[in-house]
């Protein structure tokens, strides 16, 4: 380092940091449990034991002046710190408090770090935080040693084996083992995957395209016979050429009862070429991060920024309470959102039940003519159900009701009292700007819903055009990031509604869903549904008329349809922004539940929990008949 870029640290760094970091170095604070929270959510600090170490000779620690002539050396002793207390954290009896302290320890670049986050993955006994320390191993994977790596191997393989991957994680685990030469027991995941997934299912496309990389990465003869195979039977022949399209196979798309014969003669020519190509012994060194960030790189670091003095401040995060509310339109076009949500309120439920100790879930069904439907909350599971069985398409033609549900949802329901570990959330959906009538109702009861501790966040159901047919035709997206940006790239959903509350500047129309969740700290998100219920993992024929053609509201195509376009019974299910709106509207509201002021933690945290509760959806076996394929669009991934 040049002496003019040596005193500019110096300047930046400045003695009291320096100090400050010394001392902090010489103070790691033993914490048996997580500190708790004050009123606004910030933890409070919490009470350690002092303890002693010994200063090597000539360590920054002991001589300031000697840390100014190293800084990096500094920011070495404050990782050391802050690695010292999120290992105590992992200690706490709060699981959602040790997770999120594995996130923070996974960006220590340091090798305590990676070695507390191998005994986490070994020891933890929650389903969920056992997944993060997962995701946290492969965010550091360049860093580990042969003996770690074993390990990540040796656990991976037991977590396979208690079904503990799904959702998009099943992503990084096809990554991590085929980063690997293939394995009698990645060829059974293998295998087994391909039985349970469906290309009718938009959640399962980004894990079949992600099967085809696996697939090209291993050069796996024995895989590609068992998909050649599959390709004489439609309801199993679509899924299987996606996958081989995917491994980047030189046969043009099919999808007729002719593709067994064209993939078998590209096998008969390519088998010794495609069986080659193998994963290097080391190939896991260069695995990328999912779901968790990898490590920090020391020399970017500004010891400055408040973050790395605010990560310490981690208290109880697991809620007591958590009753949460769906108004849902149920005018004659939302029929798709409705069967979404008959399929996915096992997964919000789950979601719930993961992180308070006593969640309640409510419902609320409005319509024009002034209809709405109230069901209070409940805990159980299998009457949440029953509300929703109830729920079905009614009302006349007209003004959506949105005042009425928000009011009716307030009062209709007894509440827990809105706390520290309890929390408040209502989730607004429909597919029509609010009229200036409604909302000039609506605004008010959200003040006084602010008033009383709810949080209300809108989704506004949109039609998405200009889909593609081809699901390789657009960049691959592993982490469901892209479905995070709105209209003109504006970064939606994932931060809630922190730092907004009484805000308020929608304007009428869509503006109104903005404007009632800003004045409670919410989020009103843009959701681009593709096309009717398809998606949902049934037949493209099983649209609204039975045709794959939407006529359910004069004038107005059916979400994402466009009017009289019939689907293809060979069409993939289209892949969502951020997994789907149920992903998108649980990070939201979750993050915000946890506490949206560590939500650059609490988000990864919650994206893996939302994952792994994909296992609670109903899934429904792919069903298909032959019949003419739609055009595709080139493949780019």
């Amino acid at each position: 380092m040049g002496s003019p870029m040596r005193k500019r640290l110096w300047n930046r760094l400045g003695i009291a940091v320096a100090l400050a970091l010394m001392g902090a170095a010489v103070r790691p604070c033993p914490i048996a449990s997580a500190a708790p929270a004050d009123r606004k959510g910030k933890a409070r600090p919490a009470r350690a034991k002092a303890t002693t170490r010994q200063t090597p000779p000539g360590d920054a620690q002991g001589d300031p002046a000697a840390g100014l002539k190293n800084p990096r050396r500094i920011i070495e002793l404050r990782f050391e710190g802050l690695t010292n207390q999120y290992i105590n954290h992992l200690n706490s009896p709060d699981w959602i408090t040790r997770s999120v302290a594995v996130i923070s320890l996974s960006r220590m670049p340091i090798e305590n770090a990676t070695d507390a986050i191998v005994r986490r993955l070994q020891d933890e006994k929650k389903p969920v935080g056992q997944l993060v320390a997962w995701q946290a191993m492969l965010a550091r994977a360049p860093l580990l040693t042969e003996k770690q790596h074993r390990i990540w191997q040796t656990v991976t393989e037991k977590m396979i084996g208690k079904n503990l991957f799904h959702g998009d994680l099943r992503i990084g685990l096809l990554e991590m083992l085929s980063a690997s030469p293939a394995t009698r027991d990645g060829r059974a995941y293998f295998t087994s995957l391909f039985r349970t997934t469906s290309s009718l299912d938009s959640s399962d496309i980004p894990t079949l395209i992600a099967m085809g990389h696996a697939l090209r990465a291993w050069g796996d003869g024995e895989l590609v016979d068992g998909l050649l195979r599959a390709l004489g039977n439609p309801s199993t022949a679509i899924r299987a050429e996606l996958i081989l399209q995917a491994a980047g196979v030189g046969v043009p798309w099919n999808r007729t009862p002719t593709a067994a014969k064209a993939y078998a003669e590209w096998w008969r020519e390519s088998r010794q070429t495609f069986t080659a190509a193998a994963p290097a012994n080391d190939g896991w060194k260069r695995l990328k991060p999912q779901f968790i960030a990898a490590p920090v790189d020391i020399d970017s670091v500004d010891l400055t920024d408040r973050k790395w003095r605010d990560e310490l401040e981690l208290g109880r995060l697991e809620l007591r309470q958590y009753d949460f509310a769906i108004a849902i339109d149920c005018s004659r076009s939302m029929r798709p959102e409705i069967e979404r949500l008959k399929r996915d309120v096992r997964i919000m439920f789950a979601a719930f039940s993961q992180v308070a100790l006593e969640p309640r879930v409510g419902l609320t069904l409005f319509s024009p003519g002034a209809i709405v439907k109230h069901f209070p909350l409940t805990g159980d599971l299998g009457r949440l159900m029953g509300y929703v069985g109830a729920a079905d398409i009614m009302g006349p033609a007209g003004e959506e009701e949105w005042a009425g549900a928000l009011q009716q949802t307030m009062a209709g329901s007894k509440w827990a009292p809105p706390g520290r570990y309890s929390r408040r959330a209502i989730v607004l959906i429909s597919d029509e700007p609010i009229t200036k009538p409604q909302g000039d109702r609506a605004v008010p009861l959200a003040q006084l819903g602010a008033k009383a501790g709810f949080r209300i966040y809108g989704v506004m159901i949109r039609s998405g055009q200009g889909g593609k047919n081809n699901p390789l035709a657009v960049p691959f997206d592993r982490t469901a990031s892209a479905a995070d940006l709105g209209p003109g790239g504006l970064k939606q959903g994932g931060r809630g509604g922190q730092n907004r509350a009484g805000q308020g500047k929608g304007k009428a129309g869509w503006g109104y869903y903005d404007t009632i969740a800003s004045a409670t700290g919410g989020q009103a998100i843009d959701v681009r549904v593709p096309q009717g219920i398809f998606g949902l993992g049934l037949p493209p024929q099983a649209d609204s008329t039975g045709k794959g053609r939407d006529k359910s509201k004069k004038g107005k195509a059916n979400i994402g349809n466009k009017a009289g376009k019939p689907l293809s019974p060979v069409a993939y299910a289209p892949i969502y922004r951020g997994g789907g709106p149920t992903n998108r509207v649980l990070t939201m509201a979750l993050v915000d539940a946890i506490n949206p002021q560590y939500a650059d933690r609490v988000e990864p945290f919650v994206k893996i929990l939302v994952c792994y509760c994909q296992k609670a959806a109903n899934r429904i076996p792919e069903k298909r008949t032959w019949g003419p394929p739609d055009p595709m669009e080139p493949n780019r991934n």
